[in-house]
């Protein structure tokens, strides 16, 4: 089931890594930050979930160092930061182009063009998982 938000011991459970763990990745990966409920706990979103895993599979998979893993995050965020960047010269361009073809202004807003972060990881997971699926065959 595919909930907005995880607690911390769910997340812990659903990596298989114990919570100070987590919490130690959190002030090593500036890419990885929880928000926290009205009683200070942390919430894991879909997104905080798929940097966990990218970074478990680095640190434990790949057998990365800490300071190699933080080069990989930061490396895959910065391309997350250009597409974003990509795709709000999208947005304006279709936005100008559509406008002049109807002689109307129009806005499209960015959901109606682009896959949200949640769906990129929802999207990765299951590519990880065919992956994996892959190896054993």
């Amino acid at each position: 089931m595919r909930k907005l938000y995880y607690s911390i011991s769910e997340i812990s459970d659903l990596v298989s890594e114990e919570q100070h763990i987590l919490r130690y990745w959190e002030k090593e990966f500036s890419v990885l930050s929880p928000k926290k409920n009205r009683a200070g706990n942390r919430i894991y979103s879909p997104k905080d979930l798929f940097i966990i895993q990218t970074i478990k599979k680095f640190l434990r998979s790949d057998m990365l160092s800490l300071k190699a893993t933080k080069e990989r995050i930061d490396k895959l965020e910065l391309n997350l930061i250009e597409n974003d960047r990509k795709t709000i010269n999208i947005k304006d361009n279709l936005n100008e182009n559509i406008s002049k073809e109807i002689n109307e202004p129009i806005n499209l807003t960015e959901t109606q063009i682009k896959i949200s972060h949640s769906d990129l990881s929802e999207l990765a997971q299951v590519l990880k998982e065919i992956y994996h699926s892959l190896e054993d065959l």
